[in-house]
């Protein structure tokens, strides 16, 4: 498995390459929160014939050494080392949840180092229910056990699919998680989101209950001249619950970059 060493914390990434030489596009997907690199594989084999692609586990989540971090902000920061290590510029950004809240902001930040960027069930603000927030902080400190819920999910949802998710899920710790969701909490960026003049897509699932649709359509009226697609039958894990229509929608972005 690659690895980086990122200030002295090694940092686990998959890549899969493309099928034709020189493709023009690099793309480095960002997990949400308590994920990991994992959880892209299917998204990214979708891609080889348009597309290098890689996905990062953010540092404490999956394979990757570290903590987690508090904020979008120091994500943000450890993404720009990331893209420095691996002299990546020029790269399609793609983020999902709290994964999108990071590219927005790098996005914000350091635009010069984007060829554009993708948005997949995130928003400009991404407000946690308080009670939601509790019992993930309780799981955090041991007082009550951590429990999949599969909240992120639509209703009609496969029992594989519910597994997958499920063993995603474990490979991060509940104090990353707890502290990557109250990070989600904290970050508001409405009031900036319209500054952003990369080119850019936008993608929901339509039965998504933490991101809802109006996330994306905010999004999409502020962020000039960008896409969206939503995917029907899915939830909040689109990469999971509906790889090939991710990979699709993205596939038909990139050919148009």
């Amino acid at each position: 498995m690659p690895e980086v060493v990122i200030k002295g914390t090694k940092i686990h990434y998959i890549k899969a390459n493309a099928k034709i030489p020189n493709p023009g596009n690099n793309v480095l997907f960002i997990h949400g929160s308590g994920g990991n690199a994992f959880m892209w594989n299917k998204v990214m084999d979708g891609l080889t014939d348009v597309s290098e692609s890689l996905a990062v586990s953010l540092p404490g989540h999956g394979e990757s050494r570290g903590e987690g971090m508090k904020s979008v902000l120091e994500y943000r920061e450890f993404l720009k080392d990331f893209l420095d290590a691996l002299k990546l510029d020029n790269v399609v950004l793609a983020g999902h949840s709290l994964g999108g809240a990071i590219v927005l902001d790098f996005a914000l930040h350091y635009p010069g180092k984007l060829k554009a960027i993708i948005l997949i069930g995130t928003g400009a603000r991404l407000r946690v229910l308080p009670d939601a927030l509790e019992i993930l902080r309780k799981m955090a400190d041991g007082q009550i056990e951590p429990k999949f819920e599969p909240w992120a999910f639509a209703d009609n949802a496969s029992p594989e699919v519910l597994a997958e998710g499920e063993r995603e899920w474990a490979r991060t710790s509940s104090r990353v998680r707890y502290h990557d969701m109250a990070a989600c909490d904290k970050f508001d960026i409405m009031e900036g989101v319209g500054k952003i003049s990369l080119p850019a897509l936008i993608v929901c699932g339509r039965q998504d209950r933490l991101t809802p649709v109006k996330y994306s359509e905010f999004l999409n009226k502020k962020i000039a001249g960008s896409k969206m697609e939503i995917i029907e039958g899915a939830g909040h894990m689109l990469m999971i619950e509906e790889p090939q229509q991710l990979s699709g929608a993205i596939l038909n972005f990139l050919k148009e970059l």
